[in-house]
Order: C-alpha cells, then sequence, then structure tokens
C-alpha cells in the first residue's frame, strides 16, 4: 500500500509528492509543521494484522489539510479523515477534528435496543486520545429483507458517524498523534469482527 499522505483534492496543496531515497516522502513547501508531524506519525504507526489500510482523498471543502484512511477487517469496514485547519476553528476547539464512519456485522443476538449503546460504549472505550465531551455522533441499527426473486435470509449491521477533536501534543515533540488516532479507530472496527466457530 501507498503511504497513507492525501491533502484534500483540488487545492494548490493537492497530490503526493515523490519520495525520497531513503523511502520517505518529500515534503512539500507550504505544509505546515503541525501537519507534516501528523503525517509522519501516520507513516510510522505499528499497523493492526488483520485490518487492511488504503488511503482515500480528503474533500477540500472540509479542512486546509487531511489524511484519510479507509480501513476494513473482516465484515467490518470504515474510514477515518484527520483534519486540520490552518486556522482554529470554535466547534472543535482547536485547529484538528478527526471524523470516521464505520459499518459493523451485528449478530442476530445483538440485534435489538441495546446494541447502539453498546456499540458507542465499545467505540469511547478505544478512543482515548478524544478531548473530553468533544465526542458526537450517531448509531444507526440497519436491517436488510429480502423479497421477491432475491432469496435469503434477513441480515442486519450497525453504522456509525462519529467526529472528535483529538488531544493535541501528544506525538513527539508536542504534535499531534495522527498515527494513534488512525490506529485506535482501526483496533475498534477489528474489535467487532467475530471468529467463526468452527463446525464439528
Amino acid at each position: 500500500m501507498a503511504e497513507i499522505y492525501v491533502f484534500p483534492a483540488g487545492s494548490p496543496k493537492a497530490g503526493r509528492s515523490a519520495g525520497n531515497d531513503d523511502g520517505h516522502l518529500a515534503r512539500p513547501s507550504d505544509v505546515p509543521d503541525e501537519m507534516w508531524a501528523a503525517v509522519e506519525s501516520v507513516r510510522v504507526m505499528t499497523r493492526i494484522n488483520n485490518v487492511r489500510y488504503r488511503e482515500i482523498p480528503v474533500p477540500s471543502t472540509l479542512a486546509d489539510y487531511g489524511i484519510g484512511v479507509e480501513l476494513e477487517s473482516g465484515g467490518a469496514t470504515g474510514w477515518l479523515m484527520v483534519l486540520y485547519n490552518l486556522r482554529p476553528r470554535t466547534d472543535w476547539n482547536s485547529c484538528w477534528r478527526c471524523v470516521a464512519f464505520a459499518r459493523l456485522p451485528l449478530e442476530a443476538p445483538e440485534n435489538d435496543s441495546l446494541a447502539p449503546g453498546m456499540y458507542w460504549d465499545t467505540m469511547c472505550d478505544y478512543l482515548d486520545g478524544a478531548q473530553p465531551d468533544s465526542m458526537s455522533g450517531t448509531v444507526t441499527v440497519t436491517q436488510n429483507t429480502a423479497f421477491g426473486a432475491t432469496p435469503g435470509p434477513a441480515t442486519a449491521g450497525c453504522e456509525l458517524r462519529v467526529s472528535w477533536t483529538p488531544l493535541d501534543r501528544t506525538g513527539p515533540d508536542a504534535t499531534m498523534d495522527a498515527g494513534s488516532q488512525v490506529r485506535s479507530w482501526a483496533a475498534f472496527i477489528a474489535s467487532t469482527v467475530r471468529e467463526e466457530s468452527p463446525v464439528d
């Protein structure tokens, strides 16, 4: 997989620079130190073995800069965008914001009114790098029932749409550790995949 490093498409800063001989990405001259440190933290983060990572574009309407990552583990998928604005935003209470989505499997015994709260609480346990009281979002339980020529049992799932302000100054040299944000979201997604029981 290519290095995770995406700036907003369509902006003057868009695109990936060629790498150096040592394998590191070349830093564009107009990228702020804070953003470049975030890029580097994602580049060197420890990846989770059973998660596939793929970079995705960050819409230029969301922020001045961004890192976009799509994640897949078993039957669970999702994405995370780490956004950076040159000026602090009052609704973020920061220059940084994380926006994330996950589509998760939902086992039949869990398909009840308690499922949204269960998934939200589990997610919060993984996201310890968020500013207190900055997390907001929705949990939606989905049910698909087949009709007509499309036979098959009903299936259920769960979708999370979440945003939070990450803790700043948690990385090297008091930078924002974007890599830990990506890894936490990946770990949460991977945690929702149940191993199939062996058939006797």
